[in-house]
């Protein structure tokens, strides 16, 4: 299967195998590796997880395709090569077992330290948003705003926290029409349903 056929839920914070002859060909080994192997790889082990808003895979091994298990080659502690997910949407990936998760914690804690923004972790465990967020950008959002005297808008909002099921955010694009907001705005949204369908809506003040 291939990366854009996966969702950020199936994803995130999963051991996955990226294979791609081009990806391997153009990424420069001593990026990634203090002894490059002397073997060809056939690919990546990655943790897929967001860096400063974006949806990456990490790599934390090369990898070898022996008669259908795979061979590990560690990653240099000292080096951090993230791969953007929009970079390698058509690589064939899969998710490996938990097992390998065992192997690298000490490398995926050391991922997780970088980025302790507790407030914005709880947005992203809120699967009920999952089919609004931007594939490449999951703290993105799809907000509609509503007002009674223009046309409803759908704008990117950036979340930052949630409050009882209300999330706050940051507009990212300036609307078209006046809605008495400007692009890096915070403003409060939450779902709601409108017609039988759930949508996330902006919540005026």
């Amino acid at each position: 299967m291939r990366v854009d056929e996966k969702s950020f839920r199936e994803l995130w914070r999963q051991i996955c195998l990226l294979e791609d002859n081009e990806l391997v060909a153009k990424t420069n080994p001593r990026e990634v590796f203090d002894f490059p192997p002397d073997e060809k790889l056939d690919g990546f082990l990655t943790y897929a997880h967001v860096d400063d808003n974006k949806f990456v895979f990490e790599i934390l091994a090369g990898a070898q395709i022996v008669g259908g298990k795979v061979k590990v080659f560690p990653a240099s502690y000292k080096k951090s090569k993230r791969i953007k997910r929009g970079d390698v949407a058509d690589a064939e990936i899969k998710i490996l077992t938990a097992d390998y998760s065992v192997a690298f914690r000490d490398r995926i804690q050391m991922i997780g330290d970088r980025h302790v923004d507790a407030a914005r972790e709880q947005t992203r465990l809120i699967k009920t948003i999952d089919i609004f967020r931007h594939p490449d950008y999951p703290d993105d959002v799809a907000v509609y705003f509503f007002d009674d005297n223009r046309r409803p808008e759908i704008l990117w909002v950036r979340c930052k926290s949630v409050d009882e099921n209300i999330l706050t955010g940051e507009l990212l694009i300036e609307p078209r029409q006046d809605f008495n907001l400007h692009a890096g705005d915070e403003i409060k949204f939450g779902v709601a349903q409108v017609n039988a369908q759930n949508i996330l809506i902006h919540l005026p003040r």
